[in-house]
Formats: C-alpha cells, structure tokens, sequence
C-alpha cells in the first residue's frame, strides 16, 4: 500500500493533545522570555492536522483568531469540513494538500504544531517542515514538533521490525492488522524464559495489545517510514533554519528531580554549560521513547532559566490534594511543612502559609484555572495573611513554578473558558453533541481534553444540554428517551421501562449527572453559570 493515501484507507483515531494547546505553549514560553501570542489573538497552523479535532475546538474557543490545518488526508480533511460547517467555524481553514507544495500565505504563524508527522513521513518531508518554520514563524512565535526518540524507542522500533517481517507481503490493511495482532499475542504468550530479553518483548507486546488502537498499530509500527531522533540531533536538523531549542512541550519531563543524587549532580553540570546536553543524558537516563519538543526562533530573547515573575500573569490549575489529617487546619499555620500531591504521582513540600492556602484553592477550583492574581487575593484571605504582599507574591511565584516544572500544575495563559457548575438550562459543547450524534463515545471536552461517556444515559444527557431545556424540561425528555430503549432485567433479560418509572429514578439523579457534566469540562460557561462572585481576571 503507498503510505501516502494509507489514512483514507484507515482512518486514523482522532485526539485532543491538550500538551500542544497554545494556552499552555503560550505560559511556557512566557516563562522563559518570549513574548508568545495569546490564544485569544493568534495565527496557529497544524501540519498533519487529520481531521482537525484540535483545531475545531481551538476555532470554538477563540473565535478571534484564526486557524488552519493542512493534511495529505483527504477523507480526514473531508470529515473535519463537514463538522466546520456544522458548527458554522469561519475561523478555521482546512486544506487537503501535499505539504511540499502548498503555500503558507505571507502571514507569520505565532503557532506551527505538528504532532505524530515528523518521525513517519520521509527526510525531504521534515525538511519541509522545519524550513516552513523558519520561514513561516513570527519573531516570538512557537513550534511544536512530536518524535520518536532515541534511546528508548529501540524498544518500539525493535517490535515494529518483527511484525513488518510477519505482515510483509499482505497488502490488505484487515489482513495486516490481524496478522500483525496475532503475532503479538504470539509474542506475549510464547517467548520462553524469563530473562531480560522475555521480559522485555512480553512487556511490550502485552502493552501493545493492551492499550493501542490497532489503528495507531498499523500507520505507526506497520509504517514504511518510522524513524527515530537523539534530540541533539533534532535540534542540529532544525538549526540552519533559524530556530532553536525552546523547551519540552510536557514540562516536567525536563525535571531532573527523580534522578540519583549522583545523576542530579551531573545533570546539574550539564545544564549550566549546555541545557540541550542535560536534555539528551536525560534521555539516556530515563529511555524516553517520544518527545514534545518546542522550538523558537534562534534570535528570540530566550531565558534559560524560568522567570518566577511571569507567572503572576497567567491562570494556574491542578487536581491537587493537601495530605493533612481530618481537622487539619492547624497544619496550614506558618512553619509546618505539609505535602501536597497530584493523581499521578508528583508532590511538593510547602511551609510558607499563603502558599499552602493558595494551592489548597486551586485543588478545590479543579479543574476551571484561576489566575494568580486571584489565587493569591484567596490565599491571603484564607490565611488571614499580615505579611506584606510582595512577600506572599513571592512564596505563590516559587510554589507555581516548582508545582509546574514537577507537573503538580499547568500554567495557562488565557485558558479556554467552560462552566464549573451547571445552571438552570445548561449548555453542553456544541462539538461534542455532534460527535455524539455520529455514535462517539470518547469526545472533545471545553478544557479541552477526551473524556468518555461511559453509558446510553450519560450520552442522551449530554445530547439534550442545548441551552434551551430547563431542568424539568430534561428529566421529562431523558426519561422519555430512555423509556425507548432496551435495559437489563432482573433476570438479566433485555425489556423496557416506562416513562414513569425513569422519571422516578432519574429525578433525584439529575442535579448530580449535571455536575459531572461541568466537571468533565463539557457545559459551555455563560453568565448565570459563572454569577458575579466568579468574575475572573485575564
């Protein structure tokens, strides 16, 4: 099959990779001297687009900028058209093109995204794209590039090659996908031993199996094109274009933190003469298989170590919880040290009480941002500070960027908007109610992210929220679509329910359905959800 034309034979899984949204790209290279846009007021270009499910809900949530998205796709062109019009985006461009010949108009773009392209299409193609970004990107602007690194995806690649050996020959996609799902489970389940080299190859090919689309199996390990970079040597690539290395779009993934004291040591060394250098032993360190890399304009005013002041100007949000027994509140007092942590793993110690106070509010504002500015008028309020301000603004500058440089937080600049509590008719995102209507389970989120709609009375409850149905208006129309539908019995045999019958069920659930709308970041923020007290600063 010609690799060029494989996505309109397989469709490819449409994602929302929030690590590339501007508003985050936009804080992190404020964070470091660059003057990047803000989402609200930018030219953004994503190469290799698909069907533009990250531009659609950029277009959605800044409808002053203007955005475009090129892809060689053009069936994936196709069906992100049809939902453009649908949602009636005319700040949004898509185009089916071949990159090599389409022409980027005289525009700067203050954002140049390409995710999951570099390492799958040919040298003369990524040749192509980094001379776009030298030619293309405004003098404080931002590209983000996603690769295969090196040294650890000789693990991937090393399978990759085995299943390209078992499928050579099999020129059906079905065919080469089952081919190649049935020599990983012969992989998983037959490799003899358990060595290094058992446990590997079970490890990866159980991961395989387990958690990857069989369509990513077949355009990325079944590729003809899969190639793999040291970021040293990415960045060497990009050079005679003019740019230069900015920084990792996931942040934390630059901290040396989980390193040995000796490796920390090294690494430190490393950083103070050369930061590309720290980043690639990082790599060696941790075998890091994939990078989200962000380049700038080799000229731009970088700063190599992050400006604690900037962060007073952007919004800060984390899912974060104070290990304090019951009755704590002794524990937020100056000088005791409590520990604060997030669901995957990362925790910072802090003794400083407006700071305390300060993350403990954005753990109970999870997950709408708030800005700094506002988080420390609640951090000093909570804490009944008497200290001067500047001493509190100082503690909050310290903690947001150590919470952000461990991925305890993301820093935003101009977030995207959503409601954090359901109002009296409450509106649900317009782009997910269309991916509901075309039989989605996994949809686009206003935070933005996927979130999953686990269940039929999740998804009627999400396709009814149209901004125009009050609360009795739902209950009455949920129970009726219900009442239509196939349920389990007691006796494990499918039938139906009345209308009645889901009324009286529903009616004390609802209330509770609805917020977790608002928490999935799926409700549209208007001004009776927001109410006066959340006036927020931007």
């Amino acid at each position: 099959m010609n690799d060029a034309f494989a996505y309109d034979v397989v469709e490819y899984p449409s994602y929302i990779h929030p690590q590339m949204h501007p508003s985050r790209l936009a804080a992190l290279a404020r964070l470091h001297g660059i003057a990047a846009a803000s989402p609200r007021q930018c030219h953004l270009l994503e190469v290799g687009c698909g069907d533009g499910l990250q531009l659609l809900t950029l277009a959605q949530a800044y409808p002053e900028s203007q955005f475009v998205g090129v892809d060689l796709s053009a069936s994936a062109i196709a069906r992100g058209e049809a939902m453009r019009a649908s949602l009636g985006l005319e700040n949004l461009q898509l185009v089916a093109a071949d990159l090599r010949e389409w022409n980027p108009g005289p525009r700067p773009y203050d954002y140049v995204l390409a995710h999951g392209f570099y390492s799958w299409v040919p040298g003369f193609v990524r040749e192509r794209l980094l001379a776009l970004c030298g030619q293309s990107l405004a003098a404080a602007g931002v590209a983000y590039i996603s690769f295969n690194a090196l040294p650890g995806c000789h693990i991937r690649k090393m399978l990759a090659q085995m299943m390209k050996f078992e499928v050579g020959g099999i020129p059906d996609p079905g065919q080469r996908l089952a081919a190649a799902s049935g020599f990983l489970q012969y992989l998983r389940d037959g490799t003899p031993g358990d060595g290094r080299y058992a446990e590997l190859l079970r490890g990866e090919a159980t991961e395989l199996l387990g958690r990857t689309e069989p369509s990513v199996v077949f355009h990325d390990d079944l590729a003809d094109v899969n190639d793999a970079f040291l970021i040293t040597d990415f960045v060497a690539q990009a050079a005679p274009h003019g740019l230069a290395f900015l920084a990792e779009a996931d942040y934390s993934e630059m901290s040396i933190h989980g390193a040995s004291e000796s490796a920390r040591s090294r690494l430190q060394e490393l950083e103070g003469v050369d930061p590309l250098l720290k980043e690639q032993h990082l790599d060696f360190l941790k075998g890091r298989r994939f990078r989200q890399t962000l380049l700038r304009r080799a000229e731009a005013a970088f700063q190599p170590a992050p400006l604690r002041e900037a962060v007073l100007a952007m919004e800060a949000v984390g899912q974060i919880r104070a290990e304090v027994a019951d009755g704590g509140e002794a524990d937020m007092q100056a000088g005791v040290s409590v520990r604060f942590a997030g669901p995957e793993g990362a925790a910072l110690r802090v003794d400083h009480p407006a700071a305390k106070a300060a993350l403990v509010a954005m753990g109970s504002s999870f997950p709408l941002p708030l800005h700094a500015t506002e988080l420390l008028a609640l951090a000093r309020q909570a804490c009944a500070s008497q200290a001067p301000i500047e001493d509190d603004a100082e503690a909050l500058m310290q903690v947001l960027v150590a919470g952000f440089q461990m991925g305890l937080l993301i820093l935003h600049v101009d977030a995207p908007r959503f409601s954090a509590r359901a109002d009296e008719c409450p509106l649900s995102s317009a782009l997910a109610r269309l991916q509901i209507e075309a039989g989605q389970d996994v949809v686009a989120s206003l935070r933005p992210s996927m979130v999953r709609l686990d269940n039929r009375l999740a998804l009627e409850l999400a396709r009814l929220l149209d901004g125009k149905r009050n609360r009795d208006t739902i209950l009455h129309d949920l129970a009726l679509r219900m009442s239509k539908l196939p349920v389990p019995g007691d006796d494990g045999e499918q039938g139906v329910k009345s209308e009645a019958w889901w009324r009286q069920v529903l009616a004390p659930q609802l209330a509770e359905g609805l917020q977790q709308m608002a928490r999935m970041g799926l409700l549209v923020e208007t001004e009776v959800a927001r109410g006066p007290s959340d006036q927020r600063t931007t």
